[in-house]
């Protein structure tokens, strides 16, 4: 049979079932088209009867999903980038070249609460995770509430986190940042909701293993407060440490340090301008002090008559105790015995005698003189045999057992240069040998209790077999806090 251009055939009265076979079998048995019941079908050999596919009502042209040869996906032919894969492969769906600019655009406009562009949905029983971007709905931190957010990670089951960035291999740039230019670039609030343990709400740890080269400051919070606007309306702080604890005890900043190098401090301040630097280190370790630095150290009175005032304390080039005290000399004789409290805590002998200051409040005194000092106490008599009666004033100085044995202008370390690499013309004569220097036993070998079960769980262990390690619980510790709350020996509340 040959149809020619612009006819065909012609099929008179035809029935509602209609085949055009292409075999030898004929009907339904067969293969090839057929009209059943207003739908046009096919059926291949081997096959089954199916329709064709009804064109889309909306304009355009039909657009085909391949699968390249061996592939594990489908794509569409107009973009080689777009895959979607087989169950059981890694992705489901994905993008993976450098055809378009964005690999995946998502828009919602749904106002509904809740509603999101993305939403990745991690269905582990027991371990659910919830991605969002695009997020409409309300997130109330502490007493903020805000409509949405661009990212929104959120996690109610264990051992997940809501949001983790990470850099490593030949990346130079932070794991997480965070920009704002209207207000604060990260914000963190926790709620402690547990009656055994205080968790931080912030937290940084520098793990340093690159070796003992690594020269400069290995910090672990840092803080920098920058200002280069002209004028002085208020204050540049740098880390600024606030406690709200109403009636119990705390510290706006607490500094401590465990090891071993010969610079130890709790902390240490710095103030630089024009005219001088000064720098003041508290809790030093090494030197046996708990204020170190330079410049006076002085009080600050508001005085309603004579404005806010100043006043200094002296200054010794060695340790000493001094103790005040008055007695009633008797026919120009007194004795004085020392607080045995006093006693206690300082060294009195013949090679460190006491030093002691005598004032008479008398108006016929010949002067006075100390005599029989001992390590209990001292005469006072009155000169050239007097025997006048009245207040003798004292002042009386004692050498301390604490850093006995540092000597007279003992050598200051510098914050800024290690004490191998002194200038010459800074080192002192004196190099006192702190490890035969006098100190004082520890508060708990004193009073005799365990350090360890004192030290809330999250805290730093400072003494004990297991100083420099973290309590995470009873009999358990560790080098750092925990990301997770599960790795504390505490009950889950």
């Amino acid at each position: 049979m040959r149809i020619t251009s612009d006819s065909g055939i012609l099929l008179a009265n035809p029935v509602d079932y209609v085949y055009h076979n292409f075999s030898s079998t004929k009907g339904y048995s067969g293969y090839g088209f057929r009209s059943w019941n207003g739908h046009m079908q096919y059926k291949h050999k081997g096959g089954i009867w199916a329709d064709f596919p009804t064109m889309p009502s909306i304009p355009g042209n039909v657009e085909w999903w391949i699968r390249p040869t061996a592939a594990l996906y489908i794509r569409p032919i107009s973009n080689d980038y777009i895959r979607v894969w087989d169950n059981g492969q890694t992705y489901g769906l994905s993008y993976d070249g450098g055809g378009n600019l964005i690999g995946g655009y998502f828009r919602i406009t749904n106002t509904t609460l809740g509603a999101a562009a993305v939403q990745g949905f991690s269905d582990v029983s027991g371990n659910q995770t919830y991605g969002y971007l695009g997020y409409n709905d309300n997130i109330t931190v502490g007493s903020t509430t805000v409509g949405g957010a661009a990212v929104h990670g959120r996690v109610d089951d264990p051992n997940r986190t809501a949001v983790y960035g990470r850099t490593a291999g030949l990346s130079d740039v932070a794991a997480m940042l965070g920009y704002s230019n209207v207000w604060i670039a990260s914000y963190n609030w926790t709620d402690n909701a547990s009656a055994t343990y205080n968790p931080p709400a912030i937290y940084g740890h520098l793990s340093n293993n690159t070796g003992s080269t690594v020269a400069g400051d290995h910090i672990g919070v840092r803080g920098l407060s920058q200002r280069s606007a002209s004028g002085n309306p208020g204050y540049t702080i740098g880390v600024g440490g606030v406690s709200l604890a109403n009636s119990e005890d705390g510290h706006g900043v607490d500094g401590y340090y465990s090891g071993t190098g010969t610079w130890r401090r709790g902390g240490v301040f710095y103030a630089d301008n024009t005219l001088t630097s000064i720098e003041v280190s508290v809790a030093a370790h090494d030197v046996n002090r708990k204020v170190v630095g330079g410049g006076t150290v002085s009080e600050v009175i508001p005085t309603e008559n004579y404005g806010r005032i100043t006043l200094t304390c002296p200054e010794s080039p060695e340790y000493w105790y001094i103790d005040y005290g008055s007695v009633q000399m008797i026919n120009g004789k007194a004795h004085v015995d020392l607080d045995p409290i006093l006693i206690s805590i300082c060294f009195i002998d013949s090679m460190n005698p006491i030093k002691v200051i005598c004032q008479p409040n008398m108006e016929y005194c010949n002067g006075v003189a100390v005599i029989n000092k001992t390590e209990k106490g001292f005469d006072i008599v009155e000169m050239n045999g007097g025997v006048h009666s009245g207040e003798i004033d004292f002042q009386i100085v004692a050498k301390p057992r604490t850093n006995y044995g540092e000597g007279r202008f003992p050598q200051a370390k510098s914050r800024f240069v290690k004490s191998q690499n002194e200038p010459e013309a800074a080192k002192a004569q004196n190099q006192p040998d702190y490890s035969k220097t006098f100190r004082w036993p520890n508060d708990w070998e004193v009073y005799g209790y365990d350090v360890e079960e004192n030290t809330p769980v999250g805290d730093l262990i400072i003494a004990g077999p297991n100083a420099g390690k973290i309590k995470l619980g009873d009999g358990k510790y560790g080098t750092s806090v925990p990301a997770s709350k599960s790795d504390l020996r505490i009950e889950n509340k």
